[in-house]
């Protein structure tokens, strides 16, 4: 595993200061080594964006960190490439779970975790890691339950989902990233050797393999049914798993938010780092493909003929910028800066660089990274989370510790809430700041000060007064991780009896609907004063993106509370407060939370699309029972070609819904032109059968296979068909990548025999039951049709068009003689009897050569001819055919040619004694190889 591995080289850069490959997970040695300058090359020091800071967090690991994964109660958990599992507490307190067995040679180890969305009931977890198996290194993909309430204390039961061997020992299996819907996506490399040109490395193109891939699947390790080449009847392999083809090093990915579209960063070979946003069932290329170009070194392989590629989103060239790309996020937080907001942070661990660009719903890259980063100097990325209130947190296994991107100026302060009880007769007072809470979500630590001259830490304290009817005032001090502080202060008499509030609140787990009544009762009494009137007071909490805000609300005194509950938002929470004051100043409180009874939504379009829920862009989101929301499906989806088509439902394409309480999942069905045709052509349906894979390309050509045959798009061709033999002898041919797409679909012939394609490059395949399937194109198709196509002399082609044996020209071969093609001459047309004479000269790589013109009419009106290179072809129906070379010509010629004495030729030049000879109707000429002097003979 490891964000790649670049052939064995020495270079100045401090992060690629060693020989041997490039991996991410190395010997400490080689991390140590990646932190100091090289000779001559000042190190840059760390730097960022004004505003933006570095915290760091723990990781429980001593060494080699390589991945985490927030839990949903704010904890952590993280593993390190020796094997090791920890938990780290929300405030910190880390503890080892368990130490796996792994190998740890180059890449391999304990490389992947993830949190499953169900994992506050579930109590599981998955890892991915390599170890030996049978003396062999293998891949392993385990779930595992945590053991231990509240807090972990280890892993049991450990679920084996499956093995894969790794031919090599780079390129592993590195992400695990959890769907909401509760599906897992895997990303696995090549495994292939990274030091020379490995075979193995195709496997990323067989969607038989699991290796080189972008997996989708159920926890128990089946295909997810909607994955594009699932097959029912065997769910279990590999082809039903996978979602995406030919990656090298797919390191780090993440789920865009709007279009639930996975978004990766794929590590290079020699020369290019990519991101891809990646589409179902298309292919990336590797290893044919890098970047953008062709491999050199494996695009020659006979695997890698005809193997076309999805482009990536954006990619960078090995130098400055870095030379191992980590999959980053998208921001979805609201603390960030605007620039920021729905920006992909991702990283180099190579360059010790962070960067930020933006695409848009297409998949087009509308910012560009920053060209010198966004953070230098802050440590190895090689893995990307967002924070509770989604700031973005990466991992640097440099030190071994999370680092988290923080914004001071958009930080919101924690709120401190506090509350006493004391006792009269010991002067003893207990404080309880534990309803504080910080807006952002993060944790917060608690400093009191007891206004005595005495303090202490704690969300809840107990402290003893002096003897003494005197009043202080105590003070709670909250602080978040960044620094910011909220306070509050409490008027202690600690000689005076606390006032009790006796509250009757809903049931703790009791969730609310929207419109539902949320009621509570509460009393209270004063040793002193007797009973109290009871304050209730309400805060409206609303969350959304990891970014919490409140809205306070209305007030009202008496000893009952009823109040619908009502919906802000994707998280709204009531906060209902019952407060009584005695005479003394002596506030107390108690409170409860009325939170909502939460459904999720999820959009599952057929093709990734960004659709909008409530005006923001995503494909899951949980939404209060009751509360109405918003959809609009847009018209196009990301990939610029398919259009909105209809909700499963048949609702409008923008549309509300009234959350019902239950899980909702709605289909936003897309087409693409391929597909409309389709489903629209029954025709098309019986001539191409069965869909046989996904449809690929981009927004320039799309391409779908067919049991039968191929369907292409394009936006100038619109959609045609191939199919048959002529199918065949296209993709043989070099397909789309030589020829272009179809501009019509298989067609009959105007002299109803034969059937043909054409298609955008110049060329056509033209099909008949004697001649099979043959292609013609450029100048030499030109020709043919000039001449009347196959209604021509020369009706149908009998071979493609080919390279001569000399490799001078081009030729097709038809029913009648051919069309032979010459640079700077172009093409001409050979046939009938002159043919057959030319043929028997040896072709073009005879004495004749090429032909320089086409058969033509001789000026007498009788006879036909074609000139070569070296001489001419001349025929009339009483002579037949016959061959006219060098000095013999030039007399004939210089004499009138047919319309001399001499008429035409009865025979081809041949061999007498001491020259060449010529016999023609009147008479002969003779050519003397002595004197070069050609000697006239009448009859």
């Amino acid at each position: 595993m490891g964000p790649g591995n670049q052939r064995s080289r020495t270079t100045s850069s401090p992060a690629r200061t060693w020989q041997l490959p490039r991996a991410l997970l190395v010997l400490a040695l080689l991390v140590t080594a990646t932190l100091v300058a090289a000779p001559g090359r000042a190190v840059a020091a760390p730097s960022l964006p004004a505003g933006f800071v570095v915290r760091d967090l723990p990781s429980g690991q001593d060494g080699l960190l390589t991945d985490f994964a927030f839990a949903p109660d704010g904890s952590w958990y993280t593993t390190g490439k020796n094997g090791r599992v920890a938990w780290v507490s929300p405030d910190g307190r880390a503890r080892t779970l368990a130490e796996l067995s792994v190998v740890t040679v180059q890449d391999l180890g304990l490389t992947g975790l993830a949190v499953p969305a169900d994992h506050a009931t579930s109590r599981r977890i998955f890892t991915a890691r390599t170890l030996l198996v049978d003396g062999r290194w293998t891949m392993r993909l385990s779930s595992w339950a945590v053991t231990g309430a509240p807090e972990p204390t280890g892993l049991a039961d450990e679920r084996v989902i499956w093995d894969l061997e790794s031919h090599a020992d780079v390129h592993t299996m590195s992400s695990l990233v959890p769907d909401p819907d509760g599906s897992l996506w895997v990303t696995i490399g090549d495994a292939a050797d990274f030091r020379y040109v490995d075979e193995r490395a195709l496997g990323a193109l067989d969607i038989d393999d699991g290796r080189g891939k972008v997996l989708h699947v159920l926890p128990d390790g089946r295909g997810v049914p909607s994955n594009p080449f699932y097959d029912p009847a065997d769910p279990s392999s590999w082809r039903s798993r996978v979602y995406a083809s030919g990656f090298r090093s797919p390191f780090r990915m993440s789920l865009d938010p709007a279009t639930g579209a996975p978004v990766l960063g794929d590590v290079g070979w020699n020369t290019w780092e990519e991101i891809n946003l990646v589409r179902p069932g298309a292919n990336y290329g590797w290893p044919c493909w890098e970047g953008a170009t062709r491999t050199p070194g494996y695009a020659d392989l006979p695997g890698c003929d005809g193997v076309v590629q999805t482009p990536p989103l954006h990619t960078y060239e090995h130098g400055p910028a870095g030379t191992s790309v980590t999959g980053g996020i998208v921001y979805t937080g609201a603390a960030y800066p605007e620039r920021y907001h729905g920006a992909y942070f991702f990283g180099d661990y190579a360059s010790q660089r962070v960067y930020t660009m933006r695409y848009d719903a297409q998949g087009q890259v509308v910012r560009p990274p920053e060209p010198t980063g966004f953070g230098v100097e802050n440590g190895l990325p090689v893995k990307f989370a967002a924070a509770p209130n989604g700031d973005v947190v990466y991992a640097d296994i440099g030190s071994s510790v999370l680092k988290r991107l923080a914004y001071l100026p958009g930080n919101r302060a924690p709120m401190a809430e506090a509350t006493l009880v004391s006792d009269p007769a010991t002067g003893t007072v207990t404080f309880d700041g534990s309803a504080s809470a910080d807006l952002d979500g993060q944790p917060i630590t608690h400093a009191w000060e007891f206004g005595d001259g005495t303090s202490a830490t704690g969300p809840r304290v107990v402290h003893t007064y002096p003897p003494g009817d005197r009043t202080y005032t105590a003070r709670l001090t909250v602080t978040d991780p960044l620094g910011a502080t909220g306070t509050t202060e409490l008027t202690v008499q600690p000689a005076n009896g606390t006032p009790v509030i006796s509250l009757t609140a809903p049931p703790a787990d009791r969730r609310f609907a929207v419109g539902e009544t949320v009621t509570a009762g509460a009393t209270a009494t004063d040793r002193e004063d007797g009973a109290l009137p009871v304050t209730w007071s309400v805060r409206l909490v609303h969350c959304s993106g990891g970014y919490c805000h409140d809205h306070p609300g209305e007030s009202a005194t008496g000893p009952s509370f009823s109040r619908p509950f009502d919906d802000h938002g994707d998280q709204t929470r009531l906060q209902i407060v019952a407060s009584a004051v005695d005479s003394a100043g002596v506030r107390v409180q108690q409170a409860f939370e009325a939170a909502p009874r939460l459904r999720t939504l999820a959009v599952d379009p057929s093709t990734p699309s960004a659709v909008t829920v409530n005006g923001v862009a995503r494909a899951s989101v949980p939404v209060t029972v009751g509360a109405t929301v918003s959809l609009t499906a847009p018209t196009v989806a990301v990939d610029g070609v398919a259009t909105f088509e209809r909700w499963s439902d048949g609702a409008p394409r923008a549309r509300t819904l009234t959350m019902p309480d239950q899980d909702v999942v709605l289909r936003a069905e897309y087409l693409t032109p391929i597909d409309r045709r389709y489903a629209t052509d029954p025709q098309v349906r019986t001539v191409l059968g069965a869909p046989a894979g996904a449809e690929a390309g981009d927004q320039e050509l799309r391409y779908r296979p067919h049991a039968g045959g191929r369907m292409y798009w394009s936006p100038a061709a619109g959609v045609h068909e191939v199919h048959g033999a002529i199918v065949g002898t296209y993709l043989g041919e070099g397909g789309h990548l030589r020829h272009g797409e179809p501009l019509t679909d298989e067609s009959t012939a105007p002299d109803g025999v034969g059937r043909y394609n054409h298609f955008a490059g110049g060329s056509s395949v033209y099909w008949t039951p004697a001649t099979g399937a043959h292609q013609v194109g450029g100048d030499i198709r030109s020709r043919w049709a000039a001449m009347g196509w196959e209604r021509s002399v020369h009706g149908y082609p009998r071979s493609s068009e080919r390279s001569t044996p000399n490799g001078r020209g081009r030729y097709n071969d038809f029913q009648d003689g051919g069309i032979y093609w010459l640079p700077g001459l172009g093409a001409r047309s050979v046939h009938g009897s002159i043919y057959q004479t030319w043929a028997r000269s040896g072709w073009e790589g005879g004495r004749l050569g090429f032909p320089v013109t086409d058969e033509t009419g001789t000026p007498d009106g009788v006879g036909r001819f074609n000139h070569f290179e070296g001489g001419s072809v001349y025929w009339t129906p009483r002579t037949g055919a016959h061959g006219v070379e060098g000095a013999i010509r030039d007399r004939w010629a210089g004499l009138g040619w047919e319309r001399s004495w001499l008429g035409y030729p009865t025979s081809d030049e041949y061999s007498v004694p001491g020259g060449r000879r010529s016999d023609f109707e009147g008479g002969s000429l003779v050519w003397d190889a002595s004197t070069g002097q050609v000697t006239e003979l009448r009859r």
